[in-house]
């Protein structure tokens, strides 16, 4: 008896000691990749027809705000208003993120986390579903909504990126009924899979490298991305 308790307590030793080996090489790759920049020659775009959008963090979650019209693309065509409970036509932006959809779905604020949704998503690879947000005013820039100035190209890259990260039937989006957390927002199902090292903020990383903003080479946090959004 004895001898078992001894090997128990040398496994579970020995697995936490693993754990706590992969978080800190996990937080120490971070910080290192986030520090170097791609697309650092690029500026922002300044001549006429130049395009604003929106990087927003929460501190754990980014998204990326676009304008719900432009001479581009009428997003309202993709993403149709009565697949919102309470959305007119004065919405003027639209927020998206991706991200593990049964973290997105059972988890509409921190205090509803619970410890089986969170290893799921973070152990293996996971369902991912689009959230999809109508805003109605344009965001005032702070720390935590930094605006880029893109050109028409660019935003053209940013529309590609964002559509095909969406699944497609018919080429209409997958819309997931009855979700969402208010009257302006719901999920769509997604292409790709979550896990620890393709996360939500390496998405909207990935979005923003194809684009030819400035960003990180890898981004696994949000102040990954929004310092170099400075």
């Amino acid at each position: 008896m004895q001898q078992f308790i001894l090997k128990a307590f040398y496994l579970t030793a020995k697995a936490a000691a693993l754990l706590l080996a992969i978080t800190v090489l996990f937080f120490a790759s971070g910080f290192i990749l986030s520090s170097i920049p791609v697309n650092s020659s690029l500026a922002q775009a300044t001549r006429p027809g130049a395009i604003e959008i929106f990087v927003t963090s929460n501190g754990v979650h980014t998204d990326i705000i676009v304008p719900v019209k432009t001479p581009y693309l009428d997003w309202r065509t993709k993403l149709p208003l009565h697949h919102f409970k309470n959305v007119d036509s004065s919405y003027a932006y639209l927020g998206f993120g991706w991200g593990d959809r049964r973290f997105y779905m059972e988890t509409p604020e921190w205090k509803d986390l619970r410890l089986g949704v969170a290893l799921s998503s973070a152990l293996w690879p996971t369902r991912t579903a689009m959230h999809v947000e109508y805003i109605k005013y344009k965001l005032v820039p702070n720390k935590y909504q930094r605006p880029i100035l893109i050109s028409p190209e660019q935003y053209q890259l940013l529309i590609s990126y964002i559509d095909a990260s969406f699944q497609k039937q018919d080429s209409l989006y997958l819309h997931i009924s009855g979700s969402g957390y208010s009257h302006n927002d719901t999920f769509y199902e997604a292409n790709g899979k979550f896990y620890l090292l393709k996360n939500c903020n390496n998405w909207v990383n990935q979005g923003l490298r194809k684009t030819g903003v400035k960003t990180a080479l890898w981004a696994p946090f949000p102040y990954a991305i929004m310092r170099h959004l400075r």
